[in-house]
């Protein structure tokens, strides 16, 4: 490998792939330990990895104002040519990624062969055969290992700052550290689409059942409690499902940043979720997941963790990967609270930091 002083890598778009990237991350810094290593992504996922071992910088696009439309992309071009990258790594599918670091004038382009962008490419990466059965973390790191031979087996990882723990701390005092024994997680939305929910009446039965037989494993005077999360736009289901349980909840949907969603999850002993964002950052802070998949593919998206169970109901029509159901739904509506909640036992049985008692 050559020597590159300066590597500009265009993130994925949605919270998950951004996750499921880190791996991939860490693989490049081990391939270029003296580059300088600058994150290419939307301010979501900039501030999502901001502070990752993996990379130095953050170059944020800001798709819907500075560099919205002809001549924001224009302006995007005149800023990268400016900073001097000597390699662009596109772990992005887009055909957009390689057109812009190629009219930014970036030598080395490197990503897989998609979208019809392989003559923008400087080295054009086969994408592996059955790509849609491949795991996503596995998907990228093929990437970093076909054009570096760095090949590991890591696991998504984030951070958060002592800082970070301490405002949250003050911001939202009933979640602070100490203030409960457990904290069990509750994430029922999906910004992709409604196809990847779960019943907002079966999130809370089954929250409901998993407090109740984890409050008969404790002391007395030990608290658990259970926090509703959720991106912009989710709140009303997140206060559906608060309503819909027996037990208190605070909900969050639609209050945090990403940032202070990080140090909440972080804090969680059980995470019940769709497959969504907030699963993944779970998975990478190694907190113990209950994932319900319907219409998206666990062998592709799955939290790799010890710590995580799946739960989907076999149905001819799943995985189909759309946003809405056009019929109605049975790849949710199979799935039962009774089905969630021995999942849950078994990821206690698993060995990890949270155990469900059977009594």
């Amino acid at each position: 490998m050559g020597s590159i002083s300066h590597i500009l890598v265009r993130a994925p778009n949605w919270i998950g792939d951004a996750v499921m990237g880190t791996p991939a991350l860490m693989d490049l810094r081990a391939a270029y330990p003296e580059s300088t290593i600058t994150l290419w992504a939307r301010p979501t996922i900039a501030e999502l990895l901001r502070g990752h071992p993996g990379i130095d910088e953050v170059f944020i696009y800001d798709h819907k104002a500075r560099h919205k439309g002809l001549f924001g992309k224009m302006a995007l071009i005149r800023e990268m040519r400016a900073r001097h990258f000597g390699m662009a790594l596109l772990l992005q599918n887009a055909f957009e990624a390689a057109l812009l670091t190629f009219l930014s004038g970036v030598r080395e382009r490197w990503g897989y062969m998609t979208d019809g962008r392989r003559l923008f490419l400087s080295r054009a990466i086969p994408v592996p055969k059955q790509a849609g059965r491949v795991h996503q973390v596995e998907y990228f790191q093929r990437l970093i290992g076909e054009l570096t031979g760095v090949q590991t087996k890591r696991a998504p990882n984030l951070v958060v700052q002592e800082e970070e723990e301490q405002l949250v701390d003050k911001e939202f005092p009933s979640l602070a550290r100490g203030n409960a024994d457990e904290v069990i997680g509750v994430n029922p939305g999906s910004v992709y689409g409604t196809a990847k929910r779960w019943l907002p009446e079966r999130f809370a039965e089954a929250a409901d059942q998993i407090i109740e037989n984890r409050q008969r494993a404790l002391s007395p005077e030990q608290v658990v409690k259970c926090v509703i999360v959720g991106g912009p736009g989710e709140e009303d289901l997140g206060r559906t499902v608060g309503r819909y349980m027996k037990h208190p909840s605070i909900v969050l949907s639609g209050k945090t940043t990403i940032r202070q969603l990080l140090v909440i999850i972080k804090r969680c002993s059980l995470f019940l979720t769709n497959d969504t964002g907030p699963m993944h950052i779970a998975c990478a802070f190694g907190v113990p997941v209950v994932a319900i998949f319907g219409s998206t593919d666990p062998a592709h998206t799955a939290p790799p963790s010890n710590l995580s169970r799946t739960v989907r109901s076999t149905v001819r029509c799943s995985p189909c990967l759309l946003r809405h159901c056009p019929i109605d739904h049975r790849c949710m509506t199979g799935i039962s609270v009774e089905d969630v909640c021995q999942a849950a036992l078994k990821v206690g049985v698993s060995g990890s930091k949270f155990q469900v008692s059977s009594e």
